[in-house]
């Protein structure tokens, strides 16, 4: 495995490249969870190197946190940081798949990237260049830390606009492929916002590439806690699926 860590793929933001020895392989670009308020690249280390140890080569990426940076500019920085690891590794190696994740505010992130086009497009890359997109247990509606922090509404709202990825849903969405993660004991509505979010994209398109995964366990637990049983990640178990 190759680590590179630090690189500074925009001012003061920096993520970490976990690369397989092969010359082949495909490219995840991870995003860590905390609220959108805390977290870091660190954080998921450990998830990670499981992942380079099936093959894939994995960047994971510091973003702008609440409240003292605002909404857009942690999705701007994840769209930033896909751009870089794509053509930092391209120089590299053959990046056989391009592939989007995050836990929890970073599922968020991946969910704004998936159905809001507009952030990839402005940093040159066509959103069907990614080939899978994986939400670990997202928000689909507004993020809740956005509603403390920049509206002083209380957190347990329920609202759907722009600033979430429920909003871009509608009979004109064509997403690539996503799996959406969630699980039995997660935190209160998750599941069920994530269970609305599936029915609405195949409402709107029957056919739509999104699949449903509800583990048992907490939330993130799939990508956090190994299985007991065989010292593997569940989100890995199932990720390899596809």
């Amino acid at each position: 495995m190759k680590y590179i860590p630090n690189l500074e793929y925009k001012k003061n933001l920096y993520l970490d490249l976990f690369l397989p020895d092969e010359e082949c392989f495909s490219l995840i670009v991870h995003f860590h969870g905390g609220g959108l308020v805390e977290g870091d690249k660190g954080d998921t280390y450990e998830f990670v190197k499981h992942l380079v140890n099936k093959g894939y080569g994995v960047a994971t990426a510091n973003y702008s946190l609440l409240p003292n940076n605002k909404y857009p500019s942690f999705i701007i920085d994840a769209a930033d940081a896909v751009k870089f690891s794509k053509d930092y590794v391209s120089k590299l190696a053959n990046i056989k798949e391009l592939l989007i994740s995050g836990q929890s505010a970073g599922a968020y992130l991946t969910l704004m990237l998936c159905f809001d086009y507009h952030y990839l497009k402005d940093i040159g890359i066509d959103p069907n260049e990614i080939s899978l997109f994986i939400s670990d247990s997202a928000q689909p509606t507004v993020h809740f830390n956005i509603l403390k922090y920049e509206r002083n509404l209380p957190s347990d709202l329920v609202l759907i606009d722009e600033t979430c990825p429920m909003y871009y849903v509608n009979k004109n969405t064509s997403n690539s492929r996503l799996i959406l993660f969630t699980y039995t004991n997660d935190i209160p509505n998750r599941m069920e916002q994530n269970k609305a979010l599936f029915k609405k994209i195949k409402e709107c398109n029957k056919d739509a590439p999104v699949t449903l995964k509800i583990l048992l366990g907490y939330h993130c637990q799939g990508s956090s806690e190994v299985d007991l049983n065989d010292g593997e990640y569940p989100l890995i178990k199932e990720l390899l699926k596809y």
